[in-house]
């Protein structure tokens, strides 16, 4: 079993679900073609995966998920903000999900959050609160370093492995913000990212990416 802090993955709306998939369109990795937002929800249910793995809901995975590990839901596309928040609270409130979501269309992202403002801290016993936080994608290198992330009033500044540099994490720590790079699959890049000292990393090799950073002795968040 992986030991990882979080789980990240994309999801659409598709009518009323929320379909975790990581591509608009489903060319690549089903016989299907188009993109997935302008499927029925039907047909998009039938689709298999590399020919043997249905798309699954987001509800699907939060219930395999629970408490366990950060639920990082990315939003690729959405149709109705209210409709996700809903869907979102419940899967808090039935499977008690530790939430982040995050996004490149940051305003969606502020429209998102605003819809949660009266969430954002679910009390679920005297001892345990869920809060859901946000993170701003970026792949650029801001001028302003991470002062987008405090404009936004966002926890996380999650940014390409490949723009982010100790200036711009001595910003962000400054402002209290953490900073999460994607998508760190090289050793020389995790070394590099340790040194500056990210917060977090998203990486597809979670086992080795665990591994070496326990070997440094420096252990930020890892997502697969």
């Amino acid at each position: 079993m992986l030991d990882v802090d979080a789980i990240e993955l994309d999801i659409h709306q598709v009518e009323h679900e929320f379909l975790v998939f990581h591509d608009p369109y489903v060319n690549k990795l089903t016989n299907a073609k188009g993109r997935i937002f302008d499927m029925p929800l039907i047909q998009a249910r039938q689709l298999l995966v590399n020919e043997k793995d249905l798309i699954p809901t987001l509800g699907e995975v939060a219930a395999l998920i629970g408490d366990k590990v950060i639920l990082n839901i990315e939003v690729k596309s959405l149709q109705s903000v209210q409709d996700f928040v809903v869907y979102v609270k419940s899967l808090i409130a039935i499977h008690r999900c530790k939430v982040v979501i995050s996004s490149f269309d940051h305003p969606l992202l502020m429209a998102i959050k605003t819809s949660f403002s009266d969430f954002t801290e679910a009390q679920f016993s005297s001892n345990d609160t869920y809060p859901v936080e946000f993170g701003a994608l970026i792949a650029h290198a801001p001028f302003d370093h991470a002062k987008y992330a405090s404009n936004l009033g966002v926890l996380i500044a999650a940014t390409d492995w490949n723009t982010v540099n100790a200036d711009f994490v001595d910003d962000a720590h400054k402002r209290g913000k953490k900073v999460w790079c994607y998508t760190v699959n090289h050793p020389e890049t995790l070394a590099e990212l340790l040194e500056i000292g990210v917060d977090g990393i998203f990486t597809d090799r979670p086992d080795w990416a665990r591994q070496f950073i326990m070997d440094r002795g420096s252990i930020p968040q890892t997502s697969p």
